[in-house]
């Protein structure tokens, strides 16, 4: 693991009173409206009010890489349990690297885990040089007020939390897996606010691995999870997006010439 430091530098600045207080409750028979995170109107994957330019694709690329890396070091000092989800944890199977054509990550914390983040840490702000650095970079732990509003309506409001770039405003996605107080299939249901829904079994206990140098969290079923997400071929094509597997270095390289459908 490449060495870094990280140092609050804002605990909460009084901040989580003053947005909570700012922003009308959520009540659980209607979404709330205002959508709290806004994205860059050139490119989504970045924070409106960081992003003074948008970085070319290589750049972007370690950028993401040290997005993960800052952010699992960071959580595991916090003492908060997340774990690798979606396309990220897909990307763990191929390689435990971002895949090349990713420019954003996808993790998760329990749904108590992030009204502790909520409470003690949101709007706080971490050092890192990190690798091969020359300068620092601000990381900033941000979380939607709008977390508390539990229903899957609020379409707006998907992501409950960032860990954001403030160098550069990509950030990694951060969601809470909720239990379904009274889900058709009975007890033990988890969902997220984008729809997915899966047994509590599948996901703990988690088990330990290392993604992008860095120890990580994934899902206790991680195989059944991601085929239920992507489908099978998914763990097993080696050409997608313009690229091949190359199971010597266990990353996805360039294909000289595209393929003419991905498989």
């Amino acid at each position: 693991m490449k060495s870094c430091t990280s140092i609050i530098i804002a605990a909460t600045w009084a901040a989580l009173a003053w947005r909570i207080s700012a922003v009308p409750a959520a009540k659980s028979n209607k979404a709330p409206e205002p959508k709290y995170f806004r994205e860059h109107p050139y490119d989504v994957h970045y924070d409106n009010r960081f992003a003074f330019t948008l970085l070319d694709d290589p750049e972007q690329r370690e950028t993401i890489k040290i997005l993960v890396q800052t952010y699992l070091a960071t959580f595991r000092d916090l003492g908060i349990q997340t774990w690798l989800m979606h396309g990220t944890l897909l990307g763990w199977w191929w390689g435990k690297k971002v895949m090349p054509w990713d420019y954003d990550a996808d993790v998760q914390v329990t749904e108590a885990d992030m009204y502790f983040l909520a409470a003690y840490y949101n709007m706080t702000i971490y050092y890192y040089k990190y690798g091969a650095m020359e300068e620092g970079r601000f990381f900033q732990l941000e979380v939607n007020p709008y977390f508390v509003h539990r229903d899957q309506d609020d379409t707006s409001n998907v992501i409950d939390a960032r860990w954001i770039d403030m160098h550069s405003g990509l950030y990694i996605d951060i969601t809470a897996a909720r239990y379904a107080l009274d889900h058709k299939e009975g007890e033990g249901v988890l969902y997220d606010k984008y729809g997915h829904e899966y047994r509590d079994t599948y996901v703990f206990p988690l088990r330990d691995t290392t993604f992008e140098g860095v120890p990580c969290k994934i899902p206790y079923r991680y195989e059944e999870m991601l085929e239920a997400e992507y489908g099978k071929k998914s763990l097993t094509n080696t050409v997608f997006h313009g690229h091949r597997f190359d199971n010597e270095t266990r990353s996805w390289v360039p294909l000289e010439e595209k393929p003419e459908e991905d498989l």
